[in-house]
């Protein structure tokens, strides 16, 4: 397209189209219609905002009386224990129940990661017939001790 068909064509649209103030009325009240939602949205996001934070500060709160002192930082909203709170440690303990190919069963309790206690328990041993070995004189099949757990049976806590 040459230079002077662009001209008479930008002439020619600008004869057979509105003035530019009727052409920008729709479209302003377009945008303020647009402009009106999004900050209908956002006042919404705000006060969803502040009853997310304020739950927060409820949790903080309920943490901060479970664990002792806890010192909250207000421009990063992180909370830091204090270093010199003399706030009681909580003993984590874990038992674990391990199962040893002979049929005994080992308790192991672990105390802040160190072994507490460990305890052995003997496999109940049950009468099974052993059609390896030779008959007894009698004619019955010989017998033998088979260990035996039932991996569901619920032992004591420890």
């Amino acid at each position: 397209m040459e230079l002077w068909e662009i001209k008479n064509t930008a002439a020619y649209l600008a004869r057979t189209t509105p003035q530019s103030s009727q052409r920008s009325a729709p479209a302003a009240s377009e945008y303020s219609k647009i402009l009106a939602a999004k900050i209908s949205n956002i006042k919404q996001d705000v006060r969803a905002m502040e009853v997310v934070r304020e739950q927060l500060d409820e949790i903080c709160d309920m943490h901060e009386e479970l664990t002792g002192n806890v010192k909250v930082n207000e421009d990063s909203g992180n909370a830091n224990r204090d270093d010199n709170s003399a706030a009681p440690k909580i003993a984590q303990t874990e038992t674990v129940k391990r199962f040893l190919p002979d049929g005994s069963i080992m308790l192991t309790t672990y105390k802040d990661g160190q072994i507490a206690e460990r305890v052995k328990l003997k496999p109940h041993m049950i009468v099974v017939p052993d059609y390896s070995a030779p008959p007894t004189p009698d004619g019955s099949p010989d017998t033998k001790l088979k260990p035996t757990n039932n991996f569901y049976q619920v032992f004591p806590v420890l």
